[in-house]
């Protein structure tokens, strides 16, 4: 998926910067001194990955001595293209090396033809960069000069790898001869860098990010820092192939900060393309999106380009389309417009995306099969992966086609993506409905255990998947969000803040209908229902047009009430609320899915019911019903739980809930001291005895004889005794039809029978 995009790595590099931050003048990339040699070595160790190419493959002899008259025409092309690289010209020294006569002999002939085999090779021309060096290898053996035999075998071994042909770098001892120990150990690293592009490419991230680490060891050792940043970027690049997207956020932020540290501008805009790439797939627009508009901004600042970056459009426009699927629209079509060859199916799958959260079911089939074609004859493997969802998603019968998903699943298994596979296998799931639901929750427990976010909004098919449902989702614990169609309500859309607060209202009473005259009420406090009547009208002609679907209305009112029809929207708070009760009977009734049953229902616990709107009356009756009812999970999960450390999280977790709760802050203080972490146990307990004395509770004795709670005269114990009151929690039960009476959850609402009218396809 990702690691098919990293040809974009070999973009010739920007233009170097001064230490001002401003591009670096021809003065200052060309010493005054007249030496090229050295102005491309010092471009060589700023990160410039061209520059490292041409030095390690220049004969240094050839940059000062003069050439005879037959040579002068040759040498005079490569040494001007040389000026026009040191000057920030790329694409000049390109052009002119273009114009290098096929058949010339003599080491100015050799030199020539490795500057234009390493331009075309930088600038991902492959077929180009090849005939460059067969002509190279014509005339090292033509002159027999030992300097230009060294420079052509030195493009060799660096063209097989950036071609990934790993035996050829292996099997040229002589490209190091004539190289300082250090020009040596750039070499080295120049093979790694090349051949962890080329292995991204081409989906073999394992090996991709060992040639991706191996070049960032040799950094450190080189000393080769300029080389780092984007080191890190390989490797960040195939972590997030293998799904390792945590891993891969750590890479790619630290790339980019050793970048700033260091001064280094040498792809930047790659680097920050990765990033955008990484948080993608994480599923988080709002980062993605700095990321891919910054690389946006440091491409369009650089020296012009063989080929647009059709991939940082593509990414772009997945991420946009979390919040405007016009401009994502916009963009996946200029993506596809500049697209090479090369790049087009990766652009059409973004397009196709696109177009199937526009409800375009037509134009994204077309641009699945063209990109399924086109993955296919690449060998794109990971973009086959998604080429085939979207087939299957953009299908008029997605189950009738949902046996491609298994195919998708197992080229996911070839390259080690845990992440993509358990997407596919989610998608899978939700197509068969409801008979698929255990299959669906593993899905979702591995991708959040990889670091992917669930919300819709993205381009991808996950969000996709979500459009087979025709219902509003609302996310009401923690931060108030309303997902339609897959994508996040704008906020200009609701025209006014009071539309908002009314949804917020008619969420709070569960479905039950409020009377008009009450919502008067809480909106408009200080003003006459006579005033107000038509305002509440306007209110509700905006929330029905916010939350239409093509099915049922989710706005219920007649002329005295109002309500939102649960069994059409999708309500967070609600789905947590089930879900904790299911554990709970799980629990009750010894089920073997107990554990699993609590975990999902406190991962569903995003925060407290509309935390915006701590001070809302109508707010708090469904806020502390939702906190009681994760009081409970948390309590149940701490009980039964075997680990030590997980015990202790669902324990803190529930003495920040609650401070007073002595049963939690006991049995914390308890398995710290089983734990034989005596110094935390004994601060949390001087903690427990504070929050008791705040209640005028006596508190319980210390968890070890002798302990010294702070406490004096008015200490629940006289002065100077030693504390010996303990209650020893029973040992671990294992999941039992029973809870304990001090642990019996309280608050968890009653069995609400569903009767949604809108489901997933069964």
């Amino acid at each position: 998926m990702s690691g098919d995009l990293v040809n974009h790595a070999w973009r010739t590099s920007t233009p170097a910067r001064s230490e001002g931050g401003g591009d670096a003048s021809a003065a200052e990339r060309q010493p005054t001194s007249g030496d090229p040699g050295r102005a491309l070595r010092h471009l060589a160790t700023t990160g410039d990955r061209t520059a490292a190419h041409l030095w390690l493959a220049t004969q240094p002899d050839l940059l000062t001595a003069d050439p005879d008259e037959t040579d002068d025409p040759v040498a005079q092309i490569w040494r001007t293209a040389l000026r026009h690289h040191l000057a920030g010209e790329p694409h000049l020294a390109t052009a002119l090396l273009a114009t290098a006569p096929i058949g010339a002999t003599g080491p100015h002939a050799v030199q020539t033809y490795c500057h234009a085999a390493v331009q075309h090779l930088l600038d991902d021309d492959i077929e180009r960069a090849g005939a460059d060096v067969e002509e190279a290898a014509r005339a090292a053996h033509a002159c027999g000069v030992p300097t230009a035999h060294q420079a052509y075998a030195r493009v060799v071994v660096l063209f097989a790898a950036a071609t990934g042909d790993a035996a050829a770098t292996l099997g040229r001892a002589e490209a190091t001869d004539g190289l300082r120990r250090a020009d040596a150990n750039l070499f080295r690293l120049m093979v790694h860098l090349n051949l962890a592009g080329h292995l991204l490419r081409a989906g073999d991230a394992v090996e991709a990010l060992r040639q991706a680490e191996a070049a960032v060891r040799l950094t450190e050792v080189a000393g080769d820092s300029g080389f780092e940043p984007y080191a890190l970027t390989l490797a960040a690049a195939a972590k997030c192939q293998l799904g390792r997207l945590e891993e891969a956020l750590a890479d790619g932020a630290a790339g980019l900060r050793l970048r700033e540290l260091a001064g280094v501008t040498a792809d930047e805009a790659f680097s920050l393309a990765a990033l955008g790439m990484v948080h993608r797939r994480r599923r988080e627009p709002r980062q993605a999106r700095q990321a891919l508009e910054g690389a946006l901004s440091a491409l369009a600042t650089s020296a012009p380009r063989p080929a647009y970056p059709a991939w940082v459009l593509a990414e772009l426009a997945r991420i946009r389309a979390a919040d405007d699927l016009a401009a994502a629209q916009d963009l996946a079509d200029r993506a596809v417009t500049m697209a090479r060859e090369l790049d087009r199916p990766y652009a059409l799958l973004a397009r196709g995306w696109v177009a199937l959260l526009r409800g375009d079911t037509t134009a994204a089939h077309f641009d699945a099969a063209e990109a399924r074609t086109g993955a296919t004859v690449g060998r794109r493997r990971a973009t086959l992966v998604e080429a085939l969802q979207l087939t299957v998603l953009a299908a008029d019968d997605p189950r009738a086609s949902a046996g491609l998903l298994d195919d998708a699943a197992a080229l996911c298994r070839e390259l080690g993506d845990a992440a993509e596979e358990a997407t596919v296998r989610l998608i899978a799931a939700r197509l068969q409905g409801r008979q698929a639901r255990r299959g669906a929750e593993g899905a979702e427990q591995k991708l959040r255990r990889c670091g992917v976010r669930l919300d819709p909004g993205v381009a991808d098919g996950l969000t996709a998947i979500t459009l087979r449902v025709p219902a509003v989702v609302i996310h009401t614990l923690g931060d108030f969000r309303v997902f339609r169609a897959g994508a996040v309500v704008p906020y200009g859309e609701w025209q006014s803040k009071k539309a908002r607060d009314l949804l917020k209202i008619l969420v709070a009473h569960r479905g039950r209908a409020v009377p008009r005259a009450r919502l008067m009420e809480l909106l408009w406090p200080d003003e006459s229902p006579s005033r107000t009547a038509n305002r509440l009208s306007v209110l509700l002609s905006t929330l029905r047009r916010v939350l239409s679907t093509s099915g049922r209305g989710a706005v219920l009112a007649d002329r005295g009430s109002v309500a939102v029809d649960l069994d059409v929207i999708d309500v967070d708070v609600e789905t947590f609320l089930t879900a904790a009760e299911e554990a709970q009977a799980a629990l009750r009734a010894g089920h073997p899915d107990t554990a699993r049953a609590l975990v999902r229902a406190d991962e569903l616990y995003g925060g407290d019911f509309l935390a915006d709107d701590p001070y809302e009356d109508w707010a708090q009756p469904l806020r502390e019903e939702a906190q009681v009812a994760h009081t409970s999970v948390l309590r149940a999960l701490a009980q039964h739980t075997a680990d030590t450390d997980q015990k202790l999280v669902y324990l803190m977790r529930l003495v920040h809930r609650d401070p007073y709760d002595e049963d939690a802050h006991l049995e914390l203080v308890q398995v710290l001291r089983s734990a034989g972490r005596h110094g935390e146990a004994q601060r949390r307990y001087r903690t427990y005895v504070e929050r008791m004395r705040e209640l005028g509770i006596a508190p319980a004795g210390g968890p070890t004889t002798g302990v010294d709670t702070g406490q004096h005269a008015d200490s629940a114990a006289a002065p100077g005794a030693r504390v010996a009151r303990w209650r020893t929690p029973d040992a671990q039960p294992p999941w039992t039809a029973e809870v304990d009476a001090g642990h019996r959850p309280t608050g968890v609402p009653a069995q609400r029978t569903s009767r949604r009218l809108i489901e997933h396809p069964a």
